[in-house]
């Protein structure tokens, strides 16, 4: 018996599937990006379309609507993002019948423009569209379940025993001994009651916008959830430390001005930030452990081990004292 982990849906048949949408004749479909989901780009002579199917297991019927709906409140507030697009029977979920179950896929509005650079500039406007949503969104009261909040159980808990199950036999005690010193200070952190706790974006950084004349325009709400509002926060610091280390201390105070333009930041989660981080790096290796048909085992070795260590014991050293 063939089991089927992950089957990727021909561009023609997510073609023939634009047709349960009222949309402009589609003139073409291409694969985008192959992912924990499937994104397909769909070209009319008006408008762009995305398609994106979700991955079966990833996640369940009703926390994919929770995530079009907190998408739809935070327009209907004034946050410029991505949206989802209804079918011509009013719903916005479209079944796909794959080798490996029911998938889901929805229709999303095309943001125009390209992903903005990482400078000083356009680090303030993404502090300010973080904070905006923030704002917008402290009145948001699902009417579905997300399975899950951005929690320590989901930050920290669930990724450990998932490295630990996939990965633990590629690492030194020196490496399991410092993974648990770090989830329990950050553990420490999190259980602080007085920490801001509301919806979350969940990956909010450069790649997941795109700026056209002076505007940002958000997408891809997958990962968020209720949450801690610092940890939103962090993730564009974990961004700029991984792929900007050179400008990272000039856009991360760029980044904080700007939302705190918006919003204050209480004390209480300034100082949580730096644990923050090193939660989405527990959070990010688990998933990595997790979704072995996305990316293989190849990068499971001993220079990405200790890549990933290092980086732990990085932050450790900048976590303030007690």
């Amino acid at each position: 018996m063939i089991h089927i982990k992950h089957s990727l849906i021909g561009e023609q048949t997510i073609q023939d599937l634009a047709h349960d949408y009222d949309l402009p004749h589609v003139t073409e479909c291409l694969f985008l990006a192959r992912g924990l989901n499937d994104t397909y780009v769909l070209k009319t002579n008006e408008d762009n379309y995305i398609f994106r199917v979700y991955r079966k297991g990833w996640r369940e019927e009703d926390a994919i609507l929770f995530e079009l709906e907190a998408i739809e409140f935070a327009q209907h507030e004034g946050i410029h993002s991505s949206v989802p697009v209804k079918r011509k029977d009013g719903h916005y979920l479209t079944k796909i019948e794959a080798p490996e179950g029911t998938r889901f896929g929805v229709m999303f509005t095309y943001s125009k423009g390209e992903r903005p650079e990482i400078t000083e500039e356009n680090s303030g406007r993404i502090g300010r569209a973080l904070a905006n949503l923030h704002n917008a969104t402290d009145r948001f009261k699902p009417t579905y379940s997300r399975g899950y909040e951005l929690n320590v159980n989901h930050l920290l808990k669930a990724p450990v025993a998932i490295i630990m199950k996939r990965l633990g036999h590629a690492l030194t005690e020196e490496q399991e001994t410092l993974l648990h010193e770090v989830v329990s200070k950050v553990k420490e952190v999190a259980e602080n009651k007085e920490l801001s706790y509301g919806f979350c974006h969940g990956d909010f950084h450069n790649f997941n916008f795109h700026l056209h004349d002076g505007n940002l325009e958000a997408f891809d709400y997958d990962c968020c959830g209720t949450g801690y509002r610092a940890y939103d926060l962090a993730v564009f610091w974990w961004n700029l430390k991984n792929n900007y280390p050179q400008q990272e201390k000039t856009c991360w105070r760029s980044f904080l001005n700007g939302y705190e333009s918006v919003r204050k930041i209480d004390e209480v989660d300034k100082k949580a930030l730096p644990y923050f981080v090193a939660a989405r790096r527990i959070w990010f290796m688990g998933v990595l452990a997790a979704n072995e048909d996305v990316w293989g085992r190849a990068w499971i070795n001993e220079q990405n081990m200790n890549h990933f260590f290092g980086q732990l014991a990085s932050d450790v050293r900048g976590f303030k004292s007690e």
